[in-house]
């Protein structure tokens, strides 16, 4: 799941990560900036088991204590197997230190939805879909899943191909499980998803349906073009490309299929519903959407469109995907951040992305990416902030600048990882501007002027 998941919400999310359907974080945490009511969030303490990597002699421990648990493999796998393969794993501190930045550093909403779905990336899956519209078209007939919906998580979790994590597989899967053990009720076979993953790592290169040197992926053991865990890839993989095998990693066309047919069968996608539509609340009926500490998210409160429509509720701007013509789709209501802020009814196809990955905003990053590849606009309703979220080209342009400025270990790669934030919250102190680690719009051109 994605992109290394520089944006993944919170720590949870490291044992379930993206792809896996059954994967599940800690709920997302929108909050109005300033001049906003709401202050931001307060970051998650630090986990005591994160505090210190791991010791070579605790690593080896760990990964002895798992061969003997082979048995509760949810698919065979001798211990023997394990071992031998599992042998050539190695502990990574990076898996520990991505899941302190996901501790530590909460975002916005408008912060990441003005980096994912930029207008560099809404080109990038154009360009895509042009010339690959056949192939995109049969795999569309052939699952039931819109082409645009398949190519925005292509864009989100790897920007179309080329950021697909550095971190082999087997390493990840391994220090996951290890970071945070199973607990001690976990006895029936696949019942501990941070182990079976570190198994199903192990069965595919058991089985050579991996190459080592190309299993490469994210800190969450994600890997691929479209970001599947070893479990889910055994799951729900398919040849996209007619050569028999499939190859989510070098394959354009399997990685596509693959993420189809895990809508289709871990969601059951429902053609010609969208997402979401954004609507106005009657000011009547405000008062209980008011922002609060959470998103709001109603799925008790389903309705289909014509109820919603006869009680004032009103679309704003229809998708480029609108209900089919005589449809009346069953939505609910999803506010990420509350009033005043953008609202939305949302079908089931929100739930079957969200089993894609359980993180609303990865949600909403998908379908408004799918929705502006697909010829749609950005939201019509204002985040509740006076300092909107940068692209990434005002990002690399931002760290461009903090090199200018000294900061020799910032990379203008367009994404604000620890080591911007640092420069960031540094040159803040530096010109007297209040603490933080976080610029907007605004800020930006507050932190940048001579």
């Amino acid at each position: 799941m994605k992109r290394s998941f520089p944006f993944q919400d919170l720590v949870v999310a490291a044992l379930l990560l993206p792809l896996a359907a059954c994967a599940q974080t800690a709920p997302t945490v929108p909050v109005p900036a300033a001049p906003a009511a709401v202050a931001p969030a307060t970051a998650a303490p630090v986990p005591s088991a994160l505090s210190q990597p791991l010791t070579q002699q605790q690593f080896a421990s760990c990964v002895q204590n798992l061969a003997q648990q082979t048995a509760l493999s949810g698919r065979p796998l001798r211990r023997e197997d394990f071992e031998r393969i599992a042998a050539g794993g190695r502990y990574d501190d990076r898996v520990r230190q991505s899941m302190l930045v996901t501790t530590t550093e909460p975002t916005f909403w408008w912060d990441e939805l003005a980096a994912t779905t930029d207008e560099d990336r809404v080109q990038q899956g154009r360009a895509i879909l042009a010339r690959e519209r056949d192939a995109l078209q049969r795999i569309e007939t052939q699952f039931g899943v819109p082409k645009e919906i398949v190519l925005a998580i292509y864009g989100i979790e790897t920007n179309f191909g080329p950021a697909s994590g550095r971190i082999p597989v087997l390493d990840a899967s391994l220090s996951l499980v290890c970071l945070r053990p199973c607990p001690p009720t976990a006895t029936a076979p696949g019942s501990c998803m941070a182990r079976e993953r570190a198994f199903a790592a192990v069965r595919l290169l058991r089985d050579r349906r991996v190459q080592p040197e190309s299993f490469v992926g994210s800190w969450a053991a994600a890997f691929g073009r479209t970001q599947f865990v070893p479990d889910t890839y055994e799951l729900v993989a398919v040849d996209g490309d007619g050569d028999g095998v499939a190859d989510i990693i070098n394959s354009e066309r399997d990685a596509w299929a693959s993420t189809a047919n895990h809508l289709k069968q871990r969601g059951g996608w429902r053609m010609g519903e969208p997402v979401y539509l954004e609507v106005s609340i009657p000011q009547e009926q405000r008062a209980e959407f008011a922002a609060r500490d959470n998103s709001i998210r109603l799925t008790d409160r389903a309705k289909r469109l014509s109820e919603w429509t006869a009680m004032g509720w009103r679309v704003l701007a229809p998708n480029a995907v609108t209900p089919q013509p005589g449809s009346d789709p069953e939505l609910y209501p999803f506010l990420p951040v509350g009033l005043p802020g953008p609202a939305f009814l949302v079908s089931r196809n929100f739930d079957t992305v969200l089993r894609y990955n359980r993180s609303e905003r990865y949600v909403m990053e998908v379908s408004l990416l799918a929705n502006k590849i697909a010829g749609g606009t950005d939201f019509v309703t204002a985040w509740p902030t006076d300092d909107p979220g940068l692209t990434r080209a005002q990002v690399r342009d931002l760290q461009n600048w903090l090199v200018q400025r000294g900061h020799a270990q910032v990379v203008a790669d367009g994404v604000i990882g620890r080591v911007t934030r640092d420069a960031i919250a540094a040159e803040r102190a530096a010109k007297g501007l209040p603490a933080g680690r976080r610029v907007g719009q605004r800020t930006m051109r507050e932190l940048m002027q001579p």
